[in-house]
């Protein structure tokens, strides 16, 4: 019982820790998605956070019960080869997107936050991320472990810090926030399949898969929904690179240098979860030429290439394109049938 429960909250931690990136803890995803539709986007969080859990949790079990070994295998099974290596490539090249865009954050928090070359925060993550990298399915599990219960905890106490402050009256009815909801859960939890895939493979109980899921889900609804309200009562951090970090600020100096540690420490988990899972797909996609180890290597080095761009710019563009791309992805996953256990 007690071994299930510590599956399942670890399954939890790193549901979290893939969606959870830079974008997500420094607040410019959920600008991107969520606080520019104002106080629709309130409903925009809990309708991504419960997309996300239904879909992540069904999908995990699904590649359970077909002894998936990355997500290559998984896509074949739903889509048949036809389709699949099209699909496999467009996810892989998301994926390969998404990393560089942590490596750029790493630089932002870096240049923004503690006034150091980017080159510094890019540098130190991929170091670190590949320390945990070389360790395999338990480096993965560890570093989310590490890292998301303080995000929680933070999360909690700095809405608590702003409990006073007014929401926005409701603005009139649009339609927009809906796509972008659906939009966010579709490229954050096609990207996590990526990750969830092999870790759902090493996990032997699916009772500890389900349970994570759902447990992750839910906590993502609730980080979402708290960081949306946070942004959304002070207007005027929407015009940093780093929003979150700046509502910090005025808690002080001890406590803004602890929450850049935990976005530095968010962007490690999606970095090492990114290239964790599409080493596995390029492994299994070309496994006489690549190794996983040779893999790793060739994707942290071109993330650098990609986060020489600017952080702000490569989320503006990059991410509400990968959330349209998926979200006819995500239709489908929505409704396809589980396979016998």
């Amino acid at each position: 019982m007690m071994k299930k429960m510590m599956d399942s909250l670890q399954i939890a931690a790193a549901f979290i820790g893939t969606v959870v990136g830079a974008g997500f803890a420094s607040g410019r995803e959920i600008i991107q998605f969520f606080t520019q539709y104002q106080a629709w986007g309130t409903a925009g969080a809990v309708l991504s956070g419960f997309l996300m859990a239904w879909i992540g949790t069904k999908m995990m079990v699904f590649a359970r019960r077909i002894d998936a070994y990355s997500f290559n295998e998984l896509i074949s099974a739903l889509f048949g080869q036809r389709f699949a290596a099209m699909i496999q490539a467009l996810i892989f090249f998301m994926m390969f997107g998404t990393t560089g865009v942590m490596l750029a954050g790493a630089g932002a928090v870096f240049q923004e936050q503690l006034g150091w070359h980017r080159l510094t925060g890019m540098l130190l993550s991929g170091l670190i991320g590949f320390f945990f990298l070389v360790r395999g399915t338990r480096g993965l599990l560890w570093v989310n472990a590490l890292v998301v219960p303080f995000l929680i905890a933070f999360t909690l106490i700095l809405f608590w810090a702003h409990k006073s402050v007014p929401v926005s009256t409701l603005v009139p009815w649009s339609f927009s926030w809906i796509p972008s909801a659906i939009g966010y859960a579709a490229f954050n939890m096609t990207t996590a399949l990526v990750v969830l895939v092999p870790l759902a493979r090493d996990t032997p109980d699916e009772g500890a898969l389900k349970v994570g899921g759902l447990v992750g889900g839910a906590g993502l609804a609730i980080l979402l929904l708290l960081a949306h309200l946070m942004i959304l009562g002070h207007p005027s951090v929407m015009l940093f690179e780093m929003p979150m970090a700046e509502l910090v600020r005025p808690l002080g100096p001890v406590m803004h240098l602890v929450f850049i540690a935990i976005i530095f420490g968010e962007i490690l988990t999606t970095f090492v979860g990114n290239i964790f899972g599409t080493a596995r797909q390029m492994h299994s996609a070309f496994p006489e030429f690549l190794t996983s180890g040779k893999s790793i290597l060739l994707l942290i080095f071109g993330s650098f290439a990609i986060a020489q761009a600017s952080y702000g710019s490569l989320i503006r563009i990059l991410y509400p394109l990968f959330g349209l791309l998926c979200t006819f992805l995500f239709i489908y996953l929505f409704f396809v049938r589980m396979p016998k256990k």
